[in-house]
């Protein structure tokens, strides 16, 4: 596939988990396709994506299912 930022042929779909909100707002979503370029490093989402991202995080009741996960947080200082 071609990269949408530099043009080079072999850009990839790699399979992401991100989260999104905070709180009882807070929606995990799996499987969300990436495409990433090797040679300028940059991973972009499609269109059609982003809109289904959206619509999972509108409709994260009726779409999502419960899980038990495990949330830590970052303490360690920066400096």
């Amino acid at each position: 596939m071609q990269c949408d930022f530099c043009g080079a042929q072999g850009a990839i779909i790699k399979k992401a988990t991100k989260s999104f909100g905070h709180g009882d707002k807070l929606v995990i979503i799996e499987n969300i396709p990436i495409f990433h370029c090797s040679r300028c490093h940059e991973s972009y989402l499609t269109a059609e994506t982003a809109r289904e991202l959206d619509c999972i995080r509108k409709n994260r009741h009726s779409l999502g299912k419960p899980k038990l996960v495990l949330v830590a947080s970052f303490k360690k200082s920066a400096a």
